[in-house]
């Protein structure tokens, strides 16, 4: 009988797990470092107000999008050579063009991450977690350079949508790998330090921002992106293992035990290995035969009459179509949790909140207002930690039903607050919004 101090279901968090968790959420911190990019607006406005060749040229082009050529165009020939001329341009992109500028480098790092999450499952299952996460590092390293050596507003859009398309594709590959390495204890912890390092990359690229707000500083930022990255693509090949529960869905049974052993290092894993098995599809009952185990025939006849005995659960384990769980009662139910979670991410303004605090509280606080956003950040920071800590002992479903509640009020403040213009309570409540948010909903450990 397997002790229940060794059994590796009772183990908390062996340092190697530790080890990938950090390797993996290099993701989440270049998510929320991205993120937080563009809540300081100097930083995409810096080269448009500043010099005049530069000025000319984006808003040549700008202005060329917006169906607003005829503004400039019988002055553009002589922007070079006439002062004049480059304070009617300077007017024009101030005015109109920095505003399309800056909602479209927000809005186009989304927009990446629309199709980066919508493919994420089928890359993961392709080419496994491990690959997943190590192929994606080129999309920062690729959009940190566009970024950092952008010259046009093109260049720097498809540098935001890549670097979105690679944040699209961690938020879904790295909270699955997490989950799938981590101990049953330590489960609701691990798959919450993806959100803990998100924070932590916002609040960093605030930071950092605040001392290169200058030209060529801004630049410097941007291109942090890539040299981030870089450490998971040099990393995760060398220390990294593939998902247990991957290797045997692919058939791959020896390999999995050995990457679970190595996992759990000094525990005796076969119970857990065992339900693990049993969690698979239908289809892995084939892959059983090839498992090399003390326990013989006994045990394949054992997992096999386990699986003949839970026909109803082992039927909606198996991969369904979207139309499939829904005919299922029982997935149904889990379906719609997590579509009404990750609507109530999204659905609750919380983007509109983090792109532009910094320009909320500027009417308010004046140049102050960066200093704000900081102090927030780091208040979300210490939110989200203690969310960590809480999730395994208070529960999921208290901590995020507290937290919606929460949301609730602070939107109906801020409504109050902006129509009346009642700016002290704007600000608390923002504070007061970004703080409930990161108590529970955007979590992912739920």
């Amino acid at each position: 009988m397997i002790s229940s101090i060794k059994d590796s279901r009772n183990a908390n968090l062996p340092l190697y797990c530790i080890i990938l968790t950090l390797l993996a959420v290099i993701g989440g911190f270049e998510n929320g470092f991205n993120t937080g990019i563009t809540n300081i607006p100097e930083i995409v406005r810096m080269d448009i107000i500043t010099y005049k060749e530069q000025v000319c040229q984006i808003a040549f082009q700008w202005e060329i999008y917006f169906g607003k050529l005829d503004k400039i165009g019988p002055t553009f020939q002589f922007l070079y050579s006439h002062e004049w001329t480059f304070d009617i341009v300077k007017t024009i992109v101030n005015a109109k063009s920095h505003i399309y500028m800056l909602g479209l480098a927000a809005g186009s790092h989304s927009m990446g991450g629309i199709f980066g999450g919508l493919s994420a499952g089928s890359l993961q299952t392709i080419f496994g977690r491990k690959n997943t996460l190590i192929y994606n590092s080129f999309t920062w390293i690729i959009g940190g350079v566009l970024l950092g050596a952008s010259v046009n507003p093109i260049m720097f859009i498809c540098g935001r949508i890549i670097t979105g398309i690679g944040s699209g594709i961690g938020s879904v590959v790295i909270p699955t790998y997490l989950c799938e390495i981590s101990t049953i204890k330590s489960r609701g912890l691990i798959g919450s330090v993806y959100q803990v390092f998100l924070v932590i990359g916002i609040v960093t690229s605030q930071l950092i921002g605040l001392s290169l707000s200058f030209i060529p500083g801004w630049r410097i930022l941007l291109t942090l992106t890539s040299v981030i990255a870089i450490f998971q693509l040099v990393l995760m090949p060398i220390i990294g293992v593939e998902s247990p529960r991957y290797l045997i869905s692919q058939n791959k049974i020896d390999e999995a035990k050995m990457t679970l052993q190595k996992l759990r290092k000094g525990y005796n894993i076969d119970l857990e290995f065992e339900e693990i098995i049993q969690g698979q599809s239908v289809n892995q009952i084939n892959a059983i035969n090839d498992i090399n185990i003390e326990k013989g025939e006994n045990y394949l006849n054992y997992l096999q009459s386990s699986l003949v005995d839970t026909d109803n659960q082992l039927r909606i384990r198996k991969t369904a179509s979207f139309k499939e769980l829904l005919l299922d009662s029982y997935c149904r139910r889990m379906l719609f949790v997590c579509i009404g979670t990750n609507l109530a991410q999204q659905l609750c303004g919380i983007q509109g909140i983090v792109f532009y605090s910094t320009a909320i509280f500027l009417n308010v606080m004046g140049d102050s207002a960066k200093y704000i956003t900081i102090i927030i950040g780091g208040t979300i920071l210490i939110v989200t930690l203690i969310s960590t800590f809480l999730i395994d002992r208070v529960g999921r479903r208290p901590l995020l039903l507290a937290s919606e509640i929460g949301v609730t009020v602070s939107c109906l403040l801020i409504v109050i607050g902006s129509i009346y213009r009642y700016n002290i309570l704007l600000i608390i409540a923002c504070k007061k919004f970004i703080t409930e948010y990161n108590g529970k909903i955007h979590n992912p450990g739920y």
